[in-house]
């Protein structure tokens, strides 16, 4: 079995541990922020719960959550408005061809499938995730808020979590109208 390929797949993976979210260093001062894979592993767990309650496809929902933000292991965490979306998007989809590279063709085909469709928007699976990511977010901001940081810098958080996420009538929109600082 030929393994030398999977691991930039691995080093990719480790190095999210090392990426520390942009919007709460930057935009709120979080001394200690949550890294990216901090955040990915908390949307898994999301994930897993909410898309068996809504009766999707979690095995589909858990790939997606796990791959949506691997790009960053090389690009780094932009915050919104940092690059024009295309050029984002160009340099993400570069990166994720980059780590996908080395995996056995079914798999690496797979993931970049799962990528591209969340990088598109362009299923139910793939707006329950961004729906989730926001969610995610706005459950983080409530999390620094009872630490003692600013509310007035974390309600954009909330606000876009909850503009995000609302927008259906699901448990998704139900957890997202419910948060407060």
């Amino acid at each position: 079995m030929v393994t030398g390929g999977i691991d930039p797949f691995f080093r990719s993976v480790l190095q999210l541990k090392s990426i520390k979210r942009a919007g709460w260093v930057s935009k709120v001062g979080v001394t200690n922020a949550e890294s990216v894979a901090d955040h990915t592993f908390s949307m898994c767990a999301m994930a897993m719960l909410l898309s068996d309650m809504m009766a999707l496809d979690t095995r589909r929902v858990m790939k997606m959550v796990i791959l949506h933000d691997l790009a960053e292991s090389i690009v780094g965490d932009f915050m919104p408005g940092d690059l024009a979306a295309g050029v984002k998007t160009a340099k993400e989809r570069k990166a994720m061809a980059a780590i996908i590279k080395g995996l056995p063709q079914k798999v690496r085909s797979e993931y970049g499938e799962i990528w591209d469709e969340y990088a598109e928007n362009r299923s139910k699976i793939a707006r329950f995730v961004h729906r989730l990511d926001r969610l995610e977010m706005g459950f983080q901001a409530r999390r620094y808020a009872r630490q003692g940081y600013a509310r007035n810098l974390l309600t954009p958080f909330l606000k876009s979590a909850r503009s995000a996420a609302a927008d259906e009538r699901d448990i998704v929109s139900y957890l997202a109208k419910k948060l407060r600082p």
